[in-house]
């Protein structure tokens, strides 16, 4: 049986033992999101994958956002709660979807996962997300501006509002955990992940 690429580098993952700084955590997604999005054009379907942000907030969790135009829902998201809606350049209206929070510990899953579906359930999410995007998109926009392809890349303006507000929300997320008693040490080694359609997406490289 031939292993999983991906699965392998999960694997090789090594959790880290401290919370980075909000700079670092959008320096890391930049970095993952140019290293894993697909450069070469593909006839069909169209793939890109996305270090989640919220496993880097999660000390030591792994999660993987995928964007496909077939528009499938990876396991745990085909009938979610924790949904988030937002306005794409020009892939039009998006919708991205959260998992639930995997500790580990069928305890800790139940009360942090309640905690999040209360969260999202009482929450004007895009209401409190609005504040964080320009400071996500500024670093982003910041790391283009040295990065001689963003130019000639005309998916770069969505795939920057795909990172922005996903970041945004799970910086809310982790927030209202750590609020409810569950830190970085609570939470190392949780997994979750995320996954967005838009409208109008296209995951062609623009090469």
């Amino acid at each position: 049986m031939t292993a999983d690429p991906l699965d392998e580098m999960l694997d090789r993952s090594a959790p880290a033992r401290v919370v980075p700084a909000q700079a670092d955590i959008s320096a890391m997604i930049v970095a993952a999101r140019d290293e894993t999005l697909p450069r070469r054009r593909r006839r069909r379907r169209r793939t890109a994958l996305l270090s989640g942000a919220l496993a880097l907030l999660f000390v030591g969790g792994t999660g993987v956002a995928v964007a496909s135009s077939d528009w499938l829902w990876s396991a745990g998201l085909d009938d979610p709660d924790r949904v988030y809606t937002y306005t794409s350049p020009t892939w039009g209206e998006c919708e991205l979807r959260f998992s639930a929070i995997d500790t580990h510990n069928p305890i800790t899953d139940a009360q942090v996962n309640g905690i999040v579906d209360d969260w999202f359930a009482t929450t004007d999410v895009e209401a409190a997300a609005a504040p964080l995007i320009p400071e996500y998109l500024a670093t982003m926009e910041a790391a283009d501006a040295s990065d001689p392809s963003a130019d000639t890349d005309p998916r770069r303006a969505d795939l920057n509002a795909w990172t922005a507000h996903e970041q945004a929300v799970n910086e809310l997320i982790y927030a209202e955990l750590r609020e409810n008693g569950f830190d970085s040490a609570a939470l190392a080694g949780a997994n979750t992940h995320s996954q967005v359609h838009c409208d109008g997406e296209d995951w062609g490289s623009g090469e």
